[in-house]
């Protein structure tokens, strides 16, 4: 995944990938965040701006 990719879904409005698909939260982000199963996969979109370029080409989306 790039980094300009990444961006243009935080202004599309979205702010997690779950599952490899982009989602947007309602309502509180930490709550959402909180509520998940350990196990799923869920990345927050702005903290993987600050991810090397290295660790976003290992994301894969659906």
């Amino acid at each position: 995944m790039k980094r300009e990719e990444i961006q243009r879904l935080i202004d599309e409005g979205y702010h997690v990938i779950s599952r490899g698909e982009p989602t947007v939260v309602k309502g509180d982000h930490w709550e959402y965040l909180d509520a998940l199963d350990e196990e799923e996969d869920v990345l927050v979109l702005s903290d993987l701006l600050t991810w090397s370029d290295e660790e976003l080409a290992k994301i894969k989306k659906a």
